[in-house]
C-alpha cells in the first residue's frame, strides 16, 4: 500500500514554528504574574480566567475552559501583552473569548492558526451580542490589536493585517429625556439604599461585616475614591493640615488608581466626623491582623502567640485540642478539634505538632507576595488600613477569625455585601430588613457613590480641574462621564452665572419690547463668558477677536460685579497707575513733546472710566451681586455691519422708516453707544 502524508507549505510550517517557539518563551522564561504562576491551570488567582465566552462563574468547569488547541496561545498572548504594557481592565480577556468562539462557529475549531478575516468580522459580531456597548468596544480594540500582532510575528499562515474594529466607542451617556433619566438611575444609588446604610452605620454596628461594609461605604462617600483606592489605604492615611484662612483640614493620602499618581483627598468639613469615625472602626477592626503581619516580619522563626495561644514551650507536644486551639480553627470538644484539622490537611493525633511545627503550616499559608499589601503603593500588610484575619467578618469562630491566617478584602469581596449573587446570598440590607419602597430587594455598587458625589460637585460649581484632581483623575474630560444633572439643573446653573439672561434668550430690555426683529436677536449676547481680573468679559469670540486686548476697563463688553472686594480693589490699583501716567503725559503736552495729546486723551479718558466705575461700586445704593458695564463708543465690527445693513434697508424702505428708527435706537441701546 502506498505511504500518504499531508504536504505543507512552507510558509504554513514557519508559523507552526513560530507560534510553538512564542508559548514555550512565555511560558517558560516570562516571570510576569510570578515565576510561580501555575500555567497549566485555567485560573490564575487574582489575574484572570481562561473560560469560554458567556461563562459568568470565576470557577469555571472543565467543560466551561477554552479548548486545549487554543488556550495555551491564549495564555501566552495574555502574558506577552499585560508584561508590556499591563493594564485594570485586561481586556485581553474579552478578545481572547470572542476569537476562540468565533473560530469554532465559522472553521469547527479553536485552531488559532486558521484565524481569517471572517473570523476576525465574527468574533466583532459575538463581542457586540455578549458584551456591552463599552465593553465591546474595547474587546474589539483588542481584537485588532492581536490580528496585527500575529501577522507581523508571523503566528498564523494568512495574513489578517489591515483588519479595523468596526464597533464604534459608546456614545456620550450625558442624555435628556427619559432615555437620560433611566441611564442617571443606573449611574446613582438608589435612596432608599443610601439611607439605609447611613442608618446602620449611624447605629454603631456591632457585626464585623456590617462595620466593614459601612465604614468602607462611609469613606466612599466622604470622598470620590474607587474601591479598590480604599482597600489599599494605609493605616496612617489621616492627614490634618491648616489652610490659609486659618481652618483646619482633613483628608486622606491617596494613591489614584487612574495615573493620578499620590495625592491628598480632602474631605468636605460636613464629612469629616463621619470620616473620621469610619477609619477609627477600620483601623479598630484591622489591629489584629496588622500586630500578626507585624510579628511575621520581625520574627518568621517563631510562633505567633494570640491571644487564645496555648500557653506551653514551642516545641512542647500538642494534644488535638490545643493544636486546633494553636491555629484558631475551634475551641470545642475533641472530636470537633480532630474534625477541624483533617478539614485542614493536618494530623489528628495527640503528641504530634508543636508549635513550632505549626508555625510551619501557618507561614506555607501567607498570600503569595506578603508582605506586600500593595506593593505598587509600597503598602505592607502590617500598614494596611483594610486587612484582616481569615474568617473574621463571618465571625462562625469568633470576631478575630483565624487570628494567624491573614486576608486581603477584594473589590467582589466588598460589592458582594451590597449586590446579591444569587437569590441566595444575602446582603447587608437584607440582614437588617431593609427593602425597597415595592418591597424588592435592594442592591446597590461602589462605583455609585463616586458618581454621586461628582454629581453634587458639578451641581455645586466645583470647577473641571478642581473635580479632577478631587476624584484622582489624570484627565478632566473624564469628569462628563460622571456628570448625571438632568437637563434643567444645566439650564438653572447656565441662568445663575448671569441671573439678567434666560437660558433661551435675553431677560433684559429686549424682552421688554418682544416680538423683536431677527436683527435685534443675533445681536443678543449669548456667548460665554470670560473671567477677568476685574469682572468678566461678554466678547463674543466666534464672531472676532478681542479688539481691544488687555484693556477691558475701557471695554463696553467688560462687565464688573457689584460687591467683590478683591475685583474693586484691583480696579482701584489700576486707577492710582493710570493716574500717574495722566500727569506724565499733562506734563509731557506742558513740555510740548510731539504726539504726547494722544497719551493725554487716552489716560484722560481712562481716568474719568475708572473713577466713574469705582464711584458706583462704592454706592451703598447699589446691591451686591449688580452688574455694572460702562457705556462707550467702542469700535465693532459687529456694529459696523449692523449699521450698515440696518441704514440700507431703511433707505430702500421708506414707508417702515419710523420703526426701523425705533428698533436701531434699542439696539444702539443694548450694544452701549455707537456703531462706531
Amino acid at each position: 500500500m502506498a505511504e500518504l502524508f499531508l504536504f505543507k507549505p512552507k510558509h504554513q510550517l514557519a508559523a507552526e514554528e513560530n507560534l510553538k517557539a512564542f508559548i514555550a518563551k512565555c511560558r517558560d522564561e516570562l516571570t510576569v504574574f510570578g515565576a510561580d504562576l501555575p500555567w497549566f491551570e485555567p485560573m490564575w488567582p487574582d489575574v484572570t480566567v481562561f473560560a469560554k465566552l458567556g461563562v459568568k462563574t470565576r470557577r469555571p468547569s472543565s467543560s466551561q475552559w477554552m479548548a486545549p488547541e487554543f488556550i495555551d496561545f491564549a495564555k501566552a498572548y495574555f502574558r506577552y501583552q499585560q508584561g508590556h504594557r499591563p493594564t485594570g481592565a485586561k481586556n485581553e480577556s474579552k478578545a481572547m473569548r470572542a476569537i476562540e468562539a468565533a473560530l469554532i462557529q465559522v472553521t469547527g475549531a479553536a485552531d488559532i492558526s486558521k484565524l481569517s478575516m471572517a473570523v476576525l468580522d465574527e468574533a466583532a459580531l459575538l463581542a457586540r451580542q455578549y458584551y456591552s456597548a463599552g465593553a465591546a468596544y474595547h474587546c474589539g480594540r483588542e481584537i485588532e490589536r492581536l490580528s496585527v500582532f500575529v501577522s507581523e510575528n508571523k503566528l498564523v499562515p494568512g495574513s489578517v493585517h489591515g483588519w479595523r474594529n468596526p464597533i464604534k466607542r459608546a456614545g456620550d451617556k450625558n442624555k435628556t429625556g427619559r432615555a437620560g433619566g433611566i441611564e442617571r438611575d443606573s449611574k446613582l444609588p438608589d435612596e432608599t439604599a443610601l439611607n439605609a446604610l447611613a442608618e446602620i452605620f449611624a447605629n454603631n454596628p456591632t457585626h464585623g461585616r456590617d462595620i466593614f461594609t459601612t465604614s468602607v461605604f462611609a469613606m466612599l462617600m466622604s470622598a470620590p475614591s474607587r474601591i479598590s483606592e480604599v482597600l489599599a489605604l494605609p493605616v496612617d492615611c489621616e492627614v490634618t493640615e491648616t489652610d490659609r484662612d486659618g481652618v483646619e483640614r482633613y483628608g486622606w493620602r491617596f494613591f489614584s488608581g487612574k495615573g493620578f499618581e499620590g495625592d491628598i483627598k480632602w474631605v468636605p468639613s460636613t464629612m469629616v466626623p463621619v470620616a473620621k469615625e469610619a477609619v477609627r472602626r477600620l483601623r479598630a477592626l484591622s489591629e489584629n491582623a496588622r500586630q500578626l503581619a507585624k510579628w511575621i516580619e520581625g520574627n518568621p522563626t517563631k510562633f505567633y502567640r494570640h491571644r487564645d495561644c496555648p500557653q506551653v514551650l514551642d516545641d512542647a507536644p500538642l494534644t488535638v485540642e490545643q493544636a486546633s486551639q494553636a491555629i484558631g480553627l475551634v475551641h470545642g470538644t475533641k472530636q470537633q478539634s480532630y474534625a477541624a484539622l483533617r478539614g485542614r490537611g493536618l494530623a489528628t493525633q495527640d503528641a504530634v505538632h508543636t508549635l513550632n511545627s505549626l508555625w510551619q503550616y501557618v507561614l506555607s499559608r501567607l498570600p503569595s507576595n506578603f508582605p506586600w499589601f500593595d506593593e505598587d503603593k509600597g503598602i505592607k500588610y502590617s500598614n494596611a488600613l483594610c486587612v484582616l484575619n481569615t474568617f473574621q467578618l463571618t465571625e462562625m469562630l469568633g470576631p478575630v477569625g483565624l487570628p494567624v491566617e491573614l486576608h486581603k478584602p477584594t473589590n467582589n469581596f466588598f460589592t458582594g455585601d451590597l449586590s446579591p449573587h444569587d437569590e441566595f446570598s444575602k446582603t447587608i440590607f437584607d440582614r437588617h430588613g431593609y427593602r425597597s419602597e415595592i418591597g424588592g430587594r435592594l442592591k446597590m455598587t461602589s462605583h455609585q457613590a463616586r458618581h454621586l458625589l461628582n454629581t453634587l460637585a458639578q451641581r455645586g460649581g466645583l470647577s473641571n480641574l478642581e473635580l479632577a484632581k478631587w476624584s484622582g483623575r489624570a484627565d478632566s474630560k473624564q469628569n462628563r462621564v460622571y456628570n448625571h444633572m438632568t437637563e434643567h439643573e444645566l439650564v438653572s446653573l447656565a441662568e445663575r452665572i448671569d441671573p439678567s439672561k434666560a437660558i433661551f434668550g435675553s431677560a433684559g430690555d429686549v424682552c421688554k419690547h418682544l416680538p423683536v426683529s431677527s436683527l435685534e436677536f443675533n445681536t443678543l449676547e449669548t456667548a460665554a463668558v470670560h473671567v477677568t481680573e476685574f469682572g468678566y468679559c461678554v466678547h463674543d469670540y466666534v464672531m472676532s477677536p478681542c479688539e481691544k486686548y488687555r484693556d477691558c476697563l475701557n471695554c463696553t463688553e467688560h462687565v464688573c460685579i457689584k460687591g467683590n472686594s478683591d475685583n474693586l480693589a484691583r480696579i482701584k490699583g489700576r486707577l492710582e497707575r493710570t493716574e500717574i501716567l495722566y500727569l506724565k503725559a499733562q506734563t509731557a503736552i506742558e513740555q510740548g513733546d510731539m504726539w504726547a495729546d494722544r497719551w493725554f486723551q487716552y489716560h484722560e479718558k481712562s481716568v474719568t472710566r475708572l473713577r466713574e466705575l469705582v464711584s458706583i461700586m462704592e454706592r451703598p445704593d447699589i446691591e451686591d451681586g449688580a452688574q455694572i458695564k460702562l457705556r462707550g463708543n467702542d469700535f465693532s465690527q459687529l456694529r459696523r455691519v449692523v449699521a450698515k445693513k440696518s441704514v440700507g434697508a431703511i433707505e430702500g424702505h421708506s414707508e417702515a422708516h419710523d420703526d426701523a428708527q425705533e428698533m436701531l435706537k434699542d439696539l444702539t441701546k443694548i450694544l452701549g453707544g455707537g456703531f462706531g
